[in-house]
């Protein structure tokens, strides 16, 4: 997705609306997440961890398929409870600026194909500066939201360098079976329980000073939300099967049959709910 810096003298006179839809989430089975939101999704969702070239990564899974977000419906409306501040800062995001070859400067965009930022809109929206060429009070809100993102981000990242170093996590198989075959989701880890219960009080001291102890904690007991992303996968299986069954006057064979499908489903239910999960 192309991203725009915002400018005075480009977008003056721009305004911008909220996301009608979060469809182009729709394929996300995992989203990164920071420490300060670990405490809303313990409750909801499995909190894991990835590793890509030795950078340690805190994530909200939201789905066990591949390219799939259980927390989306059919038409990229949000129906989980909590949505993740990656998600809710859109469409405007931080970006690094391209004189800046630290990486350390940052400055307010937003992203172009969400069609949320424009000069003109036929519904009401919110500008983005005000008379005196400023921030409107608004934006402003939402710079400010994007700040302690930012913010939280190191926090984030320096809670999870002391759990690498302490050498917690364990690569975690996630599968389940269904008819056409073996879907996995790959590359996920979680805390070694055992481990973490065995380690001085030394390094306990400083996972605790880090913030990494909360974290640890909380993954631990997220991953108890797996039956529920497993519930959620048969309800939806279920309505799916139910819209394609078109409503017609039931004969007795209809009602042999209808029971014929209903055991057959509730063979299949058993199946995905014996997904195979290694603890």
């Amino acid at each position: 997705m192309k991203i725009i810096p915002l400018s005075k003298e480009n977008h003056r006179n721009w305004s911008y609306t909220g996301l009608p839809h979060y469809r182009h989430t729709m394929k996300d089975s995992i989203v990164p997440i920071l420490i300060a939101e670990i405490g809303r999704l313990v409750s909801t969702n499995p909190i894991v961890f990835i590793e890509e070239e030795e950078k340690l990564g805190l994530f909200s899974l939201q789905s066990l398929l591949p390219e799939t977000n259980l927390m989306t419906n059919s038409e990229g409306l949000w129906i989980n409870g909590y949505m993740p501040a990656r998600y809710r800062s859109l469409p405007f995001v931080l970006a690094s600026s391209q004189k800046d070859k630290t990486g350390q400067e940052k400055i307010l965009c937003f992203i172009e194909q969400l069609n949320c930022v424009a000069q003109e809109f036929d519904k009401e929206s919110t500008r983005i500066f005000n008379e005196n060429g400023e921030l409107s009070e608004d934006m402003q809100k939402v710079f400010e939201f994007l700040q302690s993102i930012e913010q939280n981000e190191a926090a984030t990242k320096k809670a999870l360098g002391a759990i690498k170093k302490a050498d917690l996590l364990q690569d975690w198989k996630l599968s389940l079976k269904l008819s056409d075959g073996e879907k996995a989701m790959t590359g996920l880890k979680i805390v070694d329980y055992e481990k973490l219960r065995a380690l001085s009080a030394e390094v306990l001291d400083e996972l605790n000073k880090s913030g990494a102890l909360d974290i640890c904690f909380a993954s631990h007991l997220s991953l108890n939300n797996i039956n529920k992303l497993k519930q959620n996968i048969i309800d939806r299986a279920s309505e799916s099967q139910n819209k394609k069954e078109p409503k017609k006057t039931k004969t007795i064979r209809d009602f042999t049959l209808e029971k014929q499908k209903k055991a057959q489903k509730e063979e299949m239910d058993t199946l995905v709910k014996d997904l195979l999960l290694d603890d």
